[in-house]
């Protein structure tokens, strides 16, 4: 008996408060009721994990804007798992899928720095970066409330210095990856996207969406 083909996974990077969790949101909403999701912030080392270093500059925070204060191994090992998992049959995929030939189960990764890790960036069949001015990270950013809280001059001395670092990798090491501007919804053109590589059909009541009145995560 043959099994159906392997997970479709996305991964959704970028800037802090650039739309990544709202854009996955809004997907796991439509896609079929087998869609898996595995945030990248869920993974962080505990605020008094050995692994943490300190932000450059003076400031007494941890830096939490680079890949050493997340548990990158585990968060692999949860995506493998999940990679390896038998997918579930024709029977439990929703009417997005219903007419389709051996649709693929999607799993949707979100994560700021997904693509720092190449082991993880290898798993991804899809590849979306989300960037933002300066200004508008900003003005995002400001909005939220973090646990452990931002100290002042945090967004300056790491978020910033550390997103552009991270883009300037991503542009010069990742193969495949889809720049997009997160200050606009991209969610009907990732849709369309993720629905034809996973061979789903779109239904009538997955219209473009919105982000009005959303939170940029």
């Amino acid at each position: 008996m043959s099994s159906m083909s392997k997970w479709l996974v996305v991964g959704l990077s970028g800037v802090t408060n650039g739309g990544k969790t709202t854009l996955a949101t809004k997907l796991l909403d439509v896609l079929p009721t087998g869609t898996r999701i595995i945030k990248q912030d869920n993974y962080f080392y505990p605020e008094d994990d050995p692994h943490h270093v300190p932000c450059p500059g003076g400031l007494k925070h941890h830096n939490w804007d680079i890949l050493s204060s997340i548990n990158m191994e585990k968060m692999i090992q949860d995506v493998q798992e999940i990679i390896d998992s038998q997918p579930l049959t024709s029977s439990g995929v929703n009417a997005i899928g219903e007419n389709s030939v051996g649709p693929r189960p999607v799993l949707l990764l979100d994560g700021f720095l997904l693509f720092g890790d190449p082991k993880l960036t290898k798993l991804c069949d899809l590849r979306y970066f989300l960037t933002l001015s300066r200004d508008e990270c900003w003005e995002r950013r400001k909005l939220r409330t973090y646990e452990p809280p931002d100290p002042p001059g945090y967004f300056d001395v790491c978020v910033w210095p550390m997103y552009e670092q991270h883009l300037e990798y991503v542009q010069k090491n990742v193969c495949d990856v889809m720049i997009l501007d997160g200050s606009v919804d991209h969610f009907p053109d990732v849709l369309h996207r993720v629905l034809s590589l996973a061979g789903l059909k779109p239904t009538d009541d997955q219209h473009n969406g919105s982000s009005e009145g959303c939170a940029y995560v």
